[in-house]
């Protein structure tokens, strides 16, 4: 399955990428994360919840970062497995300037194979874009935040 879109975040282009480059924070993003293991600057594991219909399980991701070109562009890609399936991931950054801001122009290629597959396009599709969406609206979040804490 592939996915891709784009869209503007009101913070500069390096401020961006050194977000999306720190492992400690790019999990922040990951919807229903269980659990969270840093093995060094361009690799981490996950754990997270996954549910599609009557599956619901933990899924576990390892995720590298591949092809940095700071500040302008990388590639994550995550290889997993859980519940009865396997996941791969490969998902395109790219990073431009934008009226004091930064475009962050993605595309994602997703192969699922063993149960979750078997559930059925439509309902991975459709849960799959629920998650990229969450990740999309939690990376605007952080970036987005005023410079002081709030409570």
């Amino acid at each position: 399955m592939k996915i891709a879109d784009k869209f503007v975040v009101a913070a500069d282009r390096d401020t961006v990428w050194k977000f999306v480059t720190n492992p400690d924070n790019f999990v922040k993003l990951i919807p229903d994360l269980q659990k969270y293991e840093k093995v060094d600057e361009a690799n981490f594991k996950t754990v997270f919840k996954i549910g599609l219909g009557m599956i619901k399980g933990n899924l576990n991701m390892a995720f590298k970062y591949e092809e940095l070109n700071p500040p302008s562009s990388l590639r994550i890609v995550g290889k997993g497995s859980g519940i009865q399936s396997t996941a791969d991931l490969n998902l395109l950054l790219q990073l431009n300037p934008s009226d004091g801001g930064t475009e962050i122009s993605w595309s994602a290629d997703i192969l699922v194979g063993g149960l979750v597959a078997s559930v059925g396009s439509r309902l991975m599709e459709s849960t799959t874009k629920t998650k990229v969406r969450e990740i999309v609206e939690g990376l605007k979040r952080e970036l987005e935040k005023p410079s002081k804490k709030k409570k």
